[in-house]
């Protein structure tokens, strides 16, 4: 087993535990008398106290080991999807996932291709941004198949479409048409965007 496989089979990816200490952007977290340094941003730090759960991305590099925390799971899945960003590492990702309101916020601003919104985040020029689009767009929300015709779904993939883009050209059209004039419906929606 290569050291990096080994090291995988120890990831943190949770801690239940009491704030000892809040540090600058950062909080001490000690979990059955075992202090965890987690990475926050300072706004989020400051506003926890007494038991909480954080979900944590754990960083591993040649120089040492660092926590990412995360309030919500949510945050913590979109951290790894920004992670997979070639040249987005968890500091950066950790500061889009709280650049917004909301984790939702952030997943429909970079669904919508919201360059602009991305950055105005600290350390995401534009070029980070449009790659972030580029690579996430249609892997962070899933429309469900069961609302759109199979067949339809099918034929507007053959024509080159991602899965993202034809169930979103086709998912308020709802069933009640044919595959055929769903398939022309969508051909419209998806020329217009």
């Amino acid at each position: 087993m290569c050291s990096i496989e080994l090291f995988s089979l120890f990831m943190i990816s949770m801690l239940t535990g009491t704030i000892a200490h809040h540090g600058l952007g950062c909080v001490i977290l000690t979990v059955a008398g075992v202090g965890y340094r987690v990475t926050l941003p300072e706004s989020v730090a400051h506003g926890l106290s007494g038991e909480v759960t954080l979900y944590t991305h754990h960083a591993i590099r040649d120089d040492g080991q660092e926590l990412f925390g995360f309030t919500t799971l949510s945050g913590l899945e979109l951290c790894a999807k920004l992670c997979d960003v070639n040249g987005v590492g968890p500091k950066m990702a950790q500061k889009i996932v709280y650049g917004g309101r909301s984790v939702d916020e952030v997943i429909e601003k970079v669904t919508k291709g919201d360059v602009e919104f991305l950055s105005t985040i600290p350390g995401v020029g534009k070029k980070t941004a449009q790659k972030i689009i580029l690579e996430l767009q249609g892997k962070l929300v899933e429309v469900p198949t069961s609302v759109v015709d199979d067949e339809a779904l099918t034929a507007l993939m053959g024509l080159g479409y991602s899965k993202m883009q034809a169930e979103g050209a086709l998912s308020e059209l709802g069933k009640e048409l044919g595959a055929e004039d769903l398939i022309r419906a969508g051909l419209k929606r998806l020329s217009r965007s």
